[in-house]
């Protein structure tokens, strides 16, 4: 790395010359006025405002880029201002410092798009020592932008650079403005007056920016990697991110991702990410060749543009068909265990057939179970690029050879089903154990289905933890919840079960329908026979712990219809409880 600084004269130079350039991959400009104010506030002070970093273009390192957020326009700032000097050859890509630059460039070449910067000079001398930053005025950009305005009172930011002209306005205003009357007889206080502002003008022209030039040698994963650790604003940059800057303009990924956002909105809802697209086509494009590599960053920004090209649209319809499947089993974006898996079941769609919406698997309910013994597992959603190429290799294997992918073991019995955290994907694959098993609403009888909008409820709610001292763990886990229909979620509210399942009964049984209401309750894992004359008190407070016991035996015995053999709830052999946000 090369460090050294710019004056502010020499990065007005670099941003009006136009070479310095934002990488694609970087978010827009977001910084609102005030964040903008502090900054110039910070300069006048003399306080450091971080540095910039740099990446040198180069033959055989070109991303993607946009110029800084600013509109340069002719005569701004004044003739002079900005220190004479060769023009720059080499373009640089700002790397960390896109919000600082831009908004220098803003105020000081005359550059908002909508608005003007004005320092107002009688706020100066009044606040400048009291660490306010209400001098800096920003206003609508009309037809016409005067060098001064309100008596003289506003100096338009990027006359400051050009000292003579500044320094006159200054004097101007302080000596023949009349905002000073106590000047009037005092020369010698106005004068001191003048020289205050002047010299906070002098620390902004004279302001340096620490600037740090990365080698020239440095590859794509370096630049990744430093723009990820330095990144001040915590944004992660994705591969999708260094993709679009990779190959643009041709194909320019970000146009046709949008394009497959609104062709199929199931992947907007499920928050997909566009790499998820290129993890297919990746997956596509290496089968073909014969070749069965992991979809990793290095090896998706390897693609060649026109294979890019050939298979997105495809791709991407595999990718929402596979969706609408796992929708289907019960998935909702906020409940799906793993992404993961779906991009290996997508790949084999894309790969296989032309028209991705029919059905390839021989065996669907095989399909089923080994889809969901994959969800089962503790930490699924942090499966590696390694499991990705793995699960694909397995069904492609499936599909083209007829042999049978081995289906992973579920290790799950009631005790870890009742400790269970809502961070745990095994908890959301229960979620969508439910979601597909549960056919008919618990409290009104109506059909479910995969179109339906579910509530998750809670049986006994969750003031109960506070009023009777029950374990949160149980109160919150998947024990004590079941997918309702709004309407049945509503009219529940913050009941308890024992008092509701009391109101529900008596209908039934003056309806004669008590048999279709222990129908539901087997339906949604509710243990005990409302035919019971003791049903009721499974109910009670003082059962909740039991009640979740049962309640979690009905669960395990329910995953076991969906997974079959590979369920095994022998307690040696589970693994320890995971939460995702440990693994």
């Amino acid at each position: 790395m090369q460090t050294t600084s710019y004056s502010l004269g020499e990065l007005l130079r670099r941003a009006k010359e136009g070479s310095l350039k934002i990488p694609q991959f970087q978010r827009p400009f977001i910084w609102r006025e005030s964040q903008v104010a502090l900054l110039v506030d910070s300069m006048s002070r003399s306080y450091p405002i971080g540095s910039l970093l740099l990446l040198d273009r180069k033959p055989d390192l070109q991303l993607a880029s946009r110029s800084i957020a600013a509109e340069i326009r002719e005569g701004y700032p004044p003739d002079n201002s900005i220190p004479s000097g060769a023009s720059i050859d080499v373009e640089s890509y700002i790397l960390d410092g896109q919000q600082r630059t831009t908004s220098i460039a803003r105020v000081f070449l005359n550059a908002h798009p909508t608005k003007l910067y004005y320092f107002d000079l009688k706020r100066m001398l009044e606040l400048h020592h009291k660490e306010e930053t209400s001098w800096i005025r920003v206003m609508q950009r009309r037809k016409t932008q005067p060098d001064r305005k309100n008596n003289n009172r506003l100096l338009r930011a990027d006359i400051t650079l050009h000292q003579e002209r500044a320094d006159i306005y200054v004097s101007e205003y302080i000596e023949d403005s009349g905002d000073f009357p106590e000047f009037a007889q005092n020369r010698n206080a106005a004068r001191e007056a003048a020289a205050r502002i002047k010299g906070v003008f002098e620390t902004m022209r004279n302001y340096k920016v620490p600037v740090v030039t990365l080698e020239r040698d440095s590859g794509v994963e370096s630049v990744c990697r430093v723009f990820e650790t330095i990144n001040s604003t915590g944004t992660r940059l994705t591969t999708f991110d260094l993709a679009v800057a990779r190959f643009y303009p041709k194909p320019d990924l970000r146009r046709l991702w949008e394009r497959s956002l609104d062709d199929y909105p199931i992947l907007k809802n499920f928050a997909v990410d566009g790499e998820q697209v290129l993890q297919v086509l990746y997956l596509v494009v290496s089968a073909r060749g014969g070749k069965y590599p992991d979809p990793t960053r290095s090896n998706l920004l390897a693609l060649a543009p026109d294979e890019i090209e050939q298979e997105w649209i495809k791709s991407s319809k595999a990718l929402a068909e596979t969706y609408k499947w796992a929708r289907a089993h019960g998935a909702w974006p906020k409940t799906l265990p793993s992404h993961n898996v779906l991009v290996a079941l997508a790949a084999v769609k894309s790969l296989f057939l032309e028209d991705v919406t029919a059905e390839i698997w021989r065996d669907p309910e095989f399909i089923r179970r080994w889809y969901f013994s994959k969800i089962m597992q503790a930490g699924a959603s942090q499966a590696s690029n390694y499991r990705i190429g793995q699960d694909f290799n397995a069904l492609y294997r499936y599909v083209k050879d007829d042999e049978e992918p081995s289906v992973a073991t579920v290790n799950l019995n009631a005790d870890i089903v009742m400790k269970l955290k809502p961070s745990d994907v095994r908890y959301k694959a229960l979620q969508n154990v439910f979601a597909t098993t549960i056919r008919h609403d618990l409290i009104f009888g109506y059909s479910i289905d995969s179109e339906s909008v579910l509530h998750d409820h809670h049986l006994f709610p969750k003031n109960a933890g506070k009023r009777f001292d029950l374990p949160r763990i149980m109160l919150d886990g998947i024990c004590n919840r079941v997918p309702i229909l709004e309407r049945s979620n509503l009219e529940l509210g913050e009941a308890y079960p024992k008092e509701y399942f009391q109101k529900i009964a008596d209908q039934a049984r003056s309806q004669g329908t008590l048999e279709g209401l222990r129908r539901r309750l087997d339906d949604c894992m509710i243990p005990g026979d409302p035919h019971d004359s003791n049903w009721l008190d499974r109910f009670s407070i003082e059962q909740f712990e039991n009640f979740c016991r049962e309640r979690a035996d009905l669960i395990v015995a329910r995953v076991k219809q969906v997974v079959g053999d590979s369920l095994k709830t022998d307690p040696s052999s589970h693994d320890e409880l995971a939460d995702d946000s440990d693994v």
